[in-house]
């Protein structure tokens, strides 16, 4: 049976889908943990095992990796080699993570995806083919509105509250307890040793859910998180002239405060959005990716 496979490679998680020309969903692998192409050390590894878990020893016609990590033509190069290597005699796709996430939403990849998952990005692309961009930076420069940005704000402000540099916060106390350590400073070796700090990250962003309700500094770092995904979307949404915008992404699963905030801020800045909130996986937008590389049509 001829069949493609999809992969989505985020920050923090790999999955890959294969799916029949009818688009009907023949196997999927999940693997719980990222393979980023600029973060992930052994993301070719984790990709080696993704597509193993899909492919069964057959051949599928197309393969389409859509991953954080391959901007840069270089990057992009040496993994397609490497799947090409993997899968000989396939046709290979390399593309974004976003772009999955927009063919996930829309069948056409036609829209604007909005993403605030272990990062954040606003990605779009018209019915020309025309895209552009905005945010999607990596925690260290960018990714505003995202769960690790949300997280290192919540640090950042229990850090000054601490000091006495602000105004009080439950933050300090709440990131204490989910790192179960005896206060801030306590949870210094967990933010600065190796690996990535991002698991005492991702740990300050769920504390920061938890005193939302009751604490004025938290629901500031939210709406401020908000306010940077609409600028971001309507960065695109200018560019490219569109109004569909799909929210996708953990972050926003995980905080509802944090999508209702979101969707004010885009019913400010763009009045005739309509959005909406993304109904698939990304790694169904990667399928789909591949099966118009293998046959001219998504799945």
């Amino acid at each position: 049976m001829a069949y493609v496979v999809g992969i989505d490679a985020g920050g923090s998680r790999t999955r890959a889908l294969a799916v029949d020309r009818e688009g009907r969903s023949l196997r999927a692998h999940d693997l719980v943990a990222g393979a980023n192409l600029l973060a992930s050390a052994d993301a070719l590894e984790r990709l080696r095992e993704a597509i193993a878990g899909v492919t069964n020893g057959t051949v599928p016609a197309a393969v389409a990796l859509c991953a954080a990590g391959t901007e840069d033509e270089a990057s992009r190069a040496r993994v397609a080699a490497f799947l090409a290597e993997l899968v000989p005699g396939t046709r290979v796709v390399v593309a974004h993570d976003a772009a999955a996430a927009l063919h996930a939403a829309t069948p056409e990849g036609i829209g604007i995806v909005l993403i605030s998952g272990t990062g954040a990005i606003a990605y779009g692309r018209d019915a020309t083919g025309r895209e552009a961009r905005a945010s999607g930076w990596g925690h260290l420069i960018g990714d505003e509105g995202s769960a690790t940005w949300l997280g290192l704000e919540a640090l950042r402000a229990a850090a000054r509250a601490t000091d006495g540099r602000a105004e009080p916060t439950l933050l300090g106390d709440a990131i204490a307890a989910e790192l179960r350590v005896s206060g801030l400073r306590a949870a210094l070796p967990q933010l600065y040793g190796v690996p990535h700090p991002a698991p005492a990250i991702l740990a300050a962003f769920r504390a920061l859910g938890a005193v939302l309700d009751r604490d004025d500094v938290a629901r500031r770092i939210v709406a401020a998180g908000a306010d940077e995904l609409a600028r971001a979307a309507r960065v695109v949404a200018e560019r490219l002239a569109l109004d569909d915008v799909f929210l996708g992404g953990g972050a926003f699963e995980a905080l509802p405060r944090l999508e209702q905030d979101t969707r004010a801020r885009l019913a400010a800045v763009l009045p005739a959005a309509r959005v909406s909130r993304m109904t698939n996986e990304p790694v169904v937008g990667a399928a789909r990716i591949a099966a118009r590389a293998a046959w001219g049509a998504t799945a």
